[in-house]
């Protein structure tokens, strides 16, 4: 049964809620925690919370005024609506969670690693319902709708300025953490937002039939015949196309071996995949 306008609406401000507040959390509980800095005005707002002890959460979202209008003229309206209820929902949580701490840790590398990892996530939270938390996320967010460079790299790469900055006020350690962080932000968003890692397959044998019959049954994947010639025999060849999760790639390389051990194939990385079996492009 499929949700109704109204039912998706509510279940995506309470989606872009938890995703803000498990954000918050994981700054606070990680990042401000292990001393680190971040990227974008987050990072800026870090900044000015070691260097003069301005309370996070209220200079996130003060920071964030003038990228609304970025955002409101570059991007849909309802876009803009949907970041700034995360980014209030974010700041608010950003100074009632302030000194919180999930365990006594003592080890830098694992403040960056988790703070990372929950800031990733929560993002691709906030980002699958249709919103952010404001700072680079919305300058990545237009980049990507003018450019298709994905949110994670333009994040990281913005954040180089702010790298710069934290490494002359905190010292090189923290900034080069921080810089780790980052990297595992940008890996974990990229990853989750271009949904379940597959490969593409392009098979080239003559017995192509046989080897989807093969693919059909064993996988339960489907696939496509692409109609080729052979430069060298110029004989007529039935080029096999189909996409499989990582865990299937071995056992469609032994059914390939079994089948017609003289088989051309090759694979490459799908950077997203929509449809049956895969995730859903609604």
């Amino acid at each position: 049964m499929k949700l109704t306008k109204r039912s998706k609406s509510i279940g995506g401000i309470i989606g872009i809620a938890v995703g803000a507040i498990l954000a918050a959390y994981g700054i606070q509980g990680f990042i401000v925690y292990s001393g680190l800095s971040g990227g974008g005005v987050g990072g800026i707002a870090l900044l000015l919370y070691y260097s003069f002890n301005l309370p996070i959460g209220i200079v996130t979202f003060i920071l964030n005024v003038p990228l609304f209008v970025l955002g409101w003229k570059e991007v849909d309206k309802q876009f803009v609506f949907k970041t700034i209820w995360g980014l209030a929902i974010f700041s608010i949580f950003l100074d009632l969670f302030n000194g919180v701490q999930p365990f006594d840790f003592n080890d830098i590398f694992l403040g960056a690693l988790y703070g990372g990892v929950i800031s990733g996530v929560s993002s691709a939270i906030v980002f699958r319902f249709g919103g952010s938390l404001g700072g680079t996320d919305i300058v990545s967010k237009v980049i990507q709708r003018k450019y298709g460079v994905p949110m994670g790299t333009s994040a990281l790469a913005i954040n180089g300025v702010i790298i710069l900055i934290s490494w002359a006020v905190l010292g090189p350690k923290a900034a080069l953490y921080t810089l780790v962080m980052l990297f595992v932000y940008g890996r974990v968003l990229d990853l989750i937002e271009s949904g379940v890692p597959a490969k593409s397959i392009t098979i080239i044998s003559d017995r192509s039939e046989e080897l989807v019959a093969r693919i059909m049954v064993d996988l339960g994947r489907g696939a496509t015949f692409l109609h080729g010639r052979g430069a060298y025999s110029c004989e007529p060849k039935d080029i096999v196309i189909c996409v499989v999760s990582l865990p299937e790639i071995g056992r469609l390389k032994r059914a390939v071996r079994e089948i017609d051990p003289q088989a051309f194939i090759i694979i490459q990385n799908a950077g997203e995949v929509f449809g049956s079996g895969f995730i859903s492009n609604e």
